[in-house]
């Protein structure tokens, strides 16, 4: 009976700040044609993670001697993959340029790469291909294993964009003071008055130069309160107005626009109604 002796070759780790303790479950990596070949030829084991993936090989004797062998019989010298995503907002609330398409490349040969504690963090590079139904791809090569690189890890941030309240007053709710308040530092701006697209008037506070990060969890609690008129001074009233509404939304993924007269700068329009 042949005896299994698996070992692992290497591993890939993800995270993203998006999700909830940077467990990233929404990347998916598949092996690519060289790969394929010779998972096939050589009985290699990919053990898909929630976040990432784990490569096996079970070697007669060490794994150094089979990654040497298999270059010699084949003149292979790399393992590829390929990358997708399986949440259409991926590039919305993950901080990557917003009119780029193409693909996310990670190279374990690349000099940007990061060893972080024995981790190698792999940086991306961006590639302007198109029409494939993959994200990215992932190459390691086998000199990079042979030489102790045996741990990697693709980390990424959440979008952080300007937030924009914009609050239509349909029931004539008295607001001669109003303002959006919350135990952060964060400080929205004072309203200004501004026509929405269907005509109706709004009054739009924004987080002005504060970017506030996307998260699939609501990380922060915002309330729209009013103030007594000319008690903005008064310590006492400034601690308790009146809320108006109170925890207004967070943001989704899908709430992303480019805030007006301001180039390139990423933002979150919500729309309020009271």
């Amino acid at each position: 009976m042949m005896q299994s002796n698996f070992k692992i070759v290497f591993k890939v780790e993800t995270s993203h700040t998006y999700f909830e303790k940077n467990s990233c479950n929404c990347l998916h990596f598949e092996p690519g044609p060289v790969t394929k070949s010779l998972i096939k030829r050589f009985g290699l084991v990919i053990a898909k993670q929630v976040n990432g993936f784990e490569f096996y090989a079970n070697p007669v004797n060490a794994v150094s001697l089979l990654l040497n062998y298999i270059k010699a019989a084949t003149g292979a010298t790399f393992f590829d993959f390929d990358i997708r995503w399986d949440d259409a907002n991926f590039s919305h609330f993950t901080e990557l340029p917003l009119n780029w398409v193409g693909q996310l490349v990670y190279d374990s040969h690349s000099a940007a790469n990061i060893n972080n504690a024995g981790v190698i963090q792999l940086a991306e590079s961006f590639s302007d291909s198109a029409g494939t139904p993959y994200n990215g791809s992932l190459t390691i090569h086998f000199d990079d294993i042979l030489k102790g690189d045996t741990q990697f890890s693709i980390n990424y941030t959440a979008r952080a964009t300007q937030w924009q309240y914009f609050v239509v007053n349909k029931s004539a709710v008295p607001l001669s003071n109003p303002a959006v308040t919350g135990k952060t530092s964060i400080v929205f701006n004072s309203p200004e008055n501004v026509t929405m697209e269907n005509g109706d008037q709004a009054l739009l506070f924004t987080s002005g130069d504060n970017l506030i990060s996307l998260s699939q969890v609501p990380k922060y609690k915002f309330d729209l309160v009013n103030y007594t008129s000319g008690a903005t001074n008064d310590a006492a009233q400034r601690a308790s107005p009146k809320v108006i509404v109170k925890g207004l939304p967070n943001p989704g993924a899908q709430q992303i626009s480019i805030a007006k007269g301001d180039k390139g700068q990423v933002s979150s329009p919500m729309y309020v109604y009271i």
